[in-house]
């Protein structure tokens, strides 16, 4: 018999979003409650009944009673998976804290808390082997407990966990320690772990489901859950990634020599997503462009911010690449054109620290400049 289950973690509810402007942070919001409908559907999809969730399900202790209760009613309506949750470094088990007010205030009969290191039996011959966190840091491994836990034979280990493995990039993201090689200590036939935001195999069964909707620009993989298969019998589990976000954060960079080159990078990012308004980018210009150019990348940025979710441009990286036709702006007064050909010679000297400042100023000048032309035409 073949065990499915869907593998997903750092679901983040609550997570405030500071730094975005008030409708683009409760979209963000909204996103991270909406993906639990979507992992029920594919959980269906895949043909799996239960949903393993490896920490982190909120984003803090605090949070409001509707926050608090909002994931639970999203699973509640799917009642005909189970959910497996444990506590991770931002939802710790601890008194007063998020597990402690839901059971409170009541959980919903297909979702299982498990904040103690109990194994329990989740199907006839599967057992699940949990190792919740209680602190947002530990010393020891909190999965260390499972190399003594005995099961009969022929049947299923799984381990659910949260934390950093050792050598693994995921160390930045808590100071919960895991041993790489607690799933062949521990025979388990799959550890499912959570705390690294992006999907990652550390060993055929040792894996890092991500979080399923983005909440920062990524240098990692997020955006997806794990469907898995165990057929026992020593097999190693069979693995997909499947995509679920809504929402793609992406950064580039681009080195351009010319506003021609924005039609090309405007059709590479649209191809991004289906739909541009999912798009929340971090954009970073760079290169030599002329002067009365830099005018049209701010203004291609204004433009294309109005198409996406969300747009952070950052044009500081161009300088400007002033020729007799630029300088010519400045001809309006003798002083005028001294100061702009001194800073374009600035500007053009890369040995020199003054270089940014230099370039920024001269941009400045030629805005100011077209201003007061204008007026007084």
């Amino acid at each position: 018999m073949t065990f499915r289950f869907i593998h997903t973690s750092d679901w983040q509810i609550g997570k405030p979003f500071r730094n975005f402007e008030e409708r683009v942070a409760g979209r963000l919001e909204g996103a991270r409650l909406a993906v639990i409908d979507r992992i029920a559907g594919q959980a269906r999809e895949h043909g799996a009944r239960h949903v393993m969730v490896a920490g982190d399900i909120y984003d803090a202790q605090s949070v409001p009673l509707k926050t608090l209760m909002q994931p639970m009613h999203r699973m509640e309506q799917a009642r005909d998976l189970t959910w497996w949750l444990i506590p991770g470094n931002h939802d710790p088990a601890r008194a007063k804290g998020v597990w402690e007010r839901l059971r409170a205030e009541g959980v919903p009969a297909n979702i299982r808390i498990l904040d103690t290191p109990d194994m329990v039996e989740m199907e006839p011959g599967v057992f699940l082997l949990p190792a919740p966190l209680t602190a947002r840091s530990l010393s020891g491994d909190p999965t260390a407990w499972m190399d003594a836990a005995a099961t009969p034979a022929g049947t299923l280990r799984i381990g659910l966990a949260h934390g950093s493995i050792k050598g693994f990039g995921s160390a930045q993201e808590s100071a919960v320690s895991i041993d790489p090689d607690r799933a062949a200590k521990a025979r388990l036939d799959y550890l499912a772990l959570g705390d690294w935001h992006g999907f990652a195999k550390i060993n055929a069964r040792t894996w890092y489901s991500g979080t399923p909707e983005p909440d920062r620009f990524p240098d990692n993989v997020p955006g997806s859950v794990l469907a898995v298969a165990l057929e026992g019998g020593g097999a190693a589990p069979v693995v997909q990634a499947i995509a679920s976000s809504a929402l793609v954060w992406a950064k580039r960079e681009f080195e351009i020599s010319g506003a021609g080159e924005l039609a090309g990078i405007g059709r590479e990012l649209a191809a991004l997503s289906v739909d541009s308004g999912n798009l929340v980018l971090r954009l970073r210009f760079v290169g030599r462009v002329r002067l009365d150019e830099i005018a049209d990348v701010e203004r291609w940025c204004a433009d294309f911010e109005a198409r996406v979710q969300y747009l952070e441009a950052d044009t500081t990286g161009l300088l400007p690449r002033a020729d007799d036709d630029d300088l010519y702006l400045f001809s309006v007064s003798e002083e005028l054109g001294d100061a702009a050909r001194f800073l374009g010679n600035l500007a053009a000297e890369k040995s020199d620290e003054r270089q940014p400042a230099a370039a920024a100023a001269l941009v400045r000048l030629a805005i100011l400049t077209r201003r007061e032309t204008a007026g007084g035409a």
